[in-house]
């Protein structure tokens, strides 16, 4: 390996500090301006390792840190932000980049060799920028599912809002206007939203919660941005009614701060959380976006967040989509809580699909005939 010479006597390796860059050791030591090498066993290399990335990992965190917040402070002070944190030249990229996507997706064709049968690729992509009405429709399936499941079970719904504290905030709202946050990180929406999420997995793991069985808890999430671009989290949760207070309790213990907020007084719980999912899916309403709509759709796109989630109570998505055609979700979340569904993939790629079996019956099998071409006739 580059930068890494074994000594075949004493077993050292010496590692050249200017020139290895998987060793943030190293690096620091560079940074300091001393260029001594780093003498270490082989053992220490292949058992320390984990170590030497985990600091790597974090050197390159408070890189990306500084420069986020120097990019978005600047960007204010020039006036160039419009909504959310985004410029308009930033808006801009981001439609020049789901064009082409579009552009691919309409020129592309799943062709199968031995038919000769043709199916455009941009029928069968489900995505909120793509195809925001089969999105949608999913989306809403998906609710209405989970609902179904938990009134079932005489569960009852707990509406939550999660926030973030004021160093994930790069500005503060005051008289209706955004100005400079000094106490900001430089935190980025996308490694908002995962702190967003470690804040959840303390409530989820909390005993309130832990204390109730994996089939009578359940939830929606949805991720929305504040004005200023940092993302803020809903979540509706199903529970036994006996359970609600502890939850509610537990929570206020977790999030005493402001912003965050529960009630469990809700009278049309789908109603009010299906207001959330559609302000984070413009397209759905329109295919002419407003100009905020057209910032705030950027935003997850620019930020790579996503809209909408669940938890793991129904059917895996991969696996409704490729049996949507014969099953309901209900019918097939009930049939892989059963355990009659069984997935195969090649022992070579794990993540490919070759066969899904319901008991002993044959219900998918990967078709290897199908090739991606440009379409035909198609400049």
């Amino acid at each position: 390996m580059q930068g890494i010479t074994i000594t075949p006597k004493s077993g050292l390796s010496t590692v050249g500090v200017g020139r290895c860059r998987t060793n943030p050791q190293a690096r620091r030591v560079a940074l300091r301006g001393s260029f001594t090498p780093s003498l270490t066993t082989y053992k220490e290399v292949v058992y320390n390792f984990a170590e030497y990335q985990k600091d790597y990992t974090q050197i390159q965190s408070n890189i990306n840190r500084i420069a986020f917040k120097k990019q978005i402070w600047n960007n204010h002070s020039e006036k160039k932000i419009i909504y959310y944190g985004l410029t308009k030249k930033q808006l801009e990229l981001n439609e020049t980049k789901l064009m082409l996507q579009r552009r691919f997706l309409n020129l592309s064709i799943l062709y199968d060799k031995q038919t000769a049968n043709m199916i455009p690729l941009r029928d069968l992509v489900i995505s909120a920028n793509h195809s925001p009405h089969r999105y949608y429709s999913e989306v809403q399936n998906r609710v209405n599912t989970l609902t179904g499941e938990a009134e079932r079970k005489g569960l009852v719904p707990i509406f939550m809002t999660i926030t973030l504290p004021s160093e994930y905030h790069p500005f503060k709202l005051v008289n209706k206007k955004l100005i400079i946050n000094p106490k900001f990180d430089g935190t980025s929406p996308r490694e908002a939203v995962k702190a967003l999420t470690k804040r959840f997995a303390r409530l989820r793991n909390d005993r309130a919660l832990r204390n109730i069985g994996k089939d009578n808890r359940m939830y929606f999430r949805v991720n929305e941005p504040h004005q200023s671009g940092t993302p803020h989290t809903h979540i509706l949760y199903y529970v036994p009614k006996e359970s609600v207070k502890r939850v509610i309790s537990a929570f206020r213990r977790l999030f005493p701060q402001k912003g965050n907020d529960i009630q469990n007084n809700l009278r049309n719980a789908v109603a009010y959380v299906m207001k959330y999912i559609n302000k984070t899916l413009p397209k759905s309403k329109s295919d002419k976006l407003s100009k905020k709509d057209r910032y705030l759709n950027a935003w997850y796109s620019h930020h790579r967040v996503t809209r909408f989630s669940t938890s793991r109570t129904l059917a895996p998505l991969y696996l409704y989509r490729l049996l949507h055609h014969r099953y309901s979700l209900r019918a097939l979340t009930k049939l892989r809580k059963d355990g009659r569904i069984r997935v195969f993939s090649p022992v070579d790629d794990l993540n490919k699909i070759a066969e899904i079996f319901e008991g002993e019956e044959l219900i998918y099998m990967k078709n290897e005939n199908y090739t991606l071409e440009k379409h035909r006739g198609i400049a």
